[in-house]
């Protein structure tokens, strides 16, 4: 697996960074952790109703311009070490380009969640990032 590391980007916010170069459409991370029905400031909405609080994923800062994606899996094959053969749900961050070792890892937010437990403005563009469903409305 690819290896990554939890730090602080400033004083009051830490981001997850590279700990060597990561070629385009490589893995970056197995999203693994609680499922809630809910979101939360941490969370990774990877269906209707279904989030996951993942330690590092949780790390992962948003940007319009990500350097990683989120890709779900209802019938991945192989992640159950009890039943190889069985299909599961696996949630997957996928490097979008190559990513140079020490680079902060981002996604964009609006691009899973439909609804962002807490809105924020973009360092980006100032834009309000609330998720899918206000997406094009400003």
């Amino acid at each position: 697996m690819i290896k990554v590391k939890i730090k602080y980007k400033d004083i009051l916010a830490k981001g997850l960074f590279a700990d060597e170069f990561i070629s385009k459409d490589n893995i970056v991370l197995y999203l693994e952790g609680n499922y809630l029905p809910y979101p939360t400031r941490t969370s990774i909405q990877i269906k209707n109703d279904k989030h996951i609080e993942s330690w590092e994923g949780g790390h992962i800062n948003h940007h319009c311009d990500p350097n990683t994606e989120i890709k779900i899996h209802d019938d991945f094959i192989g992640k159950n070490s009890h039943a190889q053969m069985e299909p599961s749900l696996v949630s997957l961050v996928v490097a979008k380009r190559d990513i140079d070792m020490g680079e902060e890892l981002t996604f964009d937010y609006e691009t899973t969640e439909f609804e962002l437990s807490e809105p924020f403005r973009c360092d980006c563009h100032r834009r309000w990032i609330r998720g899918k469903v206000y997406r094009y409305q400003e």
